[in-house]
């Protein structure tokens, strides 16, 4: 890897980290709101799930801009208007229907940022190190995910939610700044006249590798981000049954949770990509899948169990949730040609980021109705956790016959030159 795309590369995970910051902030102020705007778990799911839909109807029509324009422009106007939202929710948010009109808004501005990133993996990193390239970027974004359940966990009590929502959104207008000074352009597709929109049905929906890439994506999606959803409630609600207070409980609680998610998925995302540049994209991904299945089965149950034992569970699910994300990325850059790759992203998207706006609410229903039921904590969570396991047992079932084929996988994705992308 050449200094060039190497300090490019730096500049994009580093905009990128500062532009993500509000991703999982919401999780962080569920204890917080459910008293201050009377919110139940179906509404605070509801507010989780609309952030996700709202980048889901983003990612669809960003994917196929980028078979038409460059990714750096769209990057540095959507981290300017993910700020802008975030400033505009901390001072404007009061109640559950403000609330859930804000966090859909900044949803769809927030769905101009990973896309783009992907894309400029892909046009810059020579594939034989792109499952590495690709790990560290998501490590970097999940970073930037976790980082923020400790700290706005620790400054909302202190300070209030609202200014630390402020603070959140500077860091994010921090972040355009990064990406529109150092991050480089590339070049504008070159050959996207000459080729109609009718690629894309043999190019991405005739593709059975793509197709089962992102069943298993969408399978892999539902079980994360109910996960990180749910993550930051669950360990507070735990720290307060052990008899912590309970703003003692939201900094500890927000802190346990970020490094579950944070360290365990930056760990597992960086050790994904580098083994699925080795041991195969199917076999690394079904292999996680196997794992954190076991973890949704379980994890919830564990309620009461030794906080240790927990913490140490979750450190575990927090890394193998993740692990398997590079391979998919990775894998549709190398099946999919060239000049179709955008939209083979906005479907990787529609299905995959549908399933992140159902699983959060789905997770909160079900701890409604077992509580409804007067189940006991440990048998709400286990329940409410194990809903998840559908996730990767789709998954497992969608790379099974590519794993038994793995030849399939080899790289069709046309050069640079071949796919109109120009020089570099």
């Amino acid at each position: 890897m050449g200094k060039t795309w190497t300090s490019g590369f730096i500049a994009l995970c580093l905009g990128q980290a500062l532009a993500h910051q509000t991703s999982l902030t919401f999780s962080v102020l569920i204890p917080v709101l459910t008293t201050e705007w009377q919110l139940s778990a179906s509404r605070a799911g509801l507010i989780l799930g609309v952030f996700q839909l709202g980048t889901l109807v983003a990612y669809v029509g960003v994917g196929f801009l980028l078979d038409r324009i460059r990714s750096k422009p769209i990057m540095c106007v959507s981290a300017v208007l993910v700020g802008c939202g975030d400033l505009l929710f901390a001072f404007g948010a009061r109640d559950f229907l403000t609330g859930f009109a804000l966090r859909m808004v900044v949803g769809i501005v927030f769905g101009g940022l990973y896309l783009p990133a992907l894309k400029q993996i892909a046009d810059t990193i020579p594939i034989d190190r792109r499952g590495t390239a690709t790990g560290i970027y998501i490590a970097i974004i999940v970073l930037a995910y976790a980082v923020p359940l400790y700290y706005v966990g620790l400054l909302a009590p202190q300070i209030g939610w609202r200014p630390t929502m402020a603070g959140v959104g500077a860091l994010e207008l921090l972040g355009a700044i990064v990406m529109a000074a150092w991050v480089p352009s590339v070049p504008r597709p070159t050959m996207l006249k000459r080729l109609g929109p009718s690629r894309y049905v043999g190019d991405v929906l005739g593709n059975r590798q793509a197709r089962r890439v992102i069943l298993a994506y969408t399978g892999h999606n539902w079980e994360l981000f109910g996960m990180w959803g749910w993550l930051t409630p669950f360990m507070v609600a735990m720290l307060v049954a052990r008899g912590s207070a309970h703003n003692s409980a939201l900094a500890m609680g927000g802190m346990l949770a970020a490094g579950a998610i944070g360290l365990g998925g930056a760990v597992g995302a960086v050790a994904g990509g580098r083994l699925s540049d080795r041991l195969g994209r199917p076999e690394t991904a079904m292999l996680m899948l196997g794992v954190s299945l076991l973890c949704s089965a379980v994890f919830g149950w564990l309620f009461r169990s030794p906080p240790a034992l927990l913490i140490a569970i979750a450190l575990l699910y927090g890394t193998v949730s993740l692990a398997d994300s590079p391979s998919y990325s990775a894998t549709l850059m190398e099946v999919v040609p060239a000049h179709s790759l955008g939209g083979a992203f906005s479907l990787q998207m529609l299905t995959g980021w549908g399933a992140t706006v159902l699983a959060p609410p789905a997770v909160g229903l079900v701890l409604d109705l077992t509580k409804a039921a007067q189940l006991s904590p440990a048998a709400q969570w286990g329940w409410g956790f194990a809903i998840l396991a559908v996730g990767p047992l789709m998954g497992l079932m969608a790379l099974g016959p590519l794993r038994a084929r793995s030849a399939d996988l080899g790289p069709v994705a046309q050069p640079r030159d071949q796919a109109g992308l120009g020089s570099r």
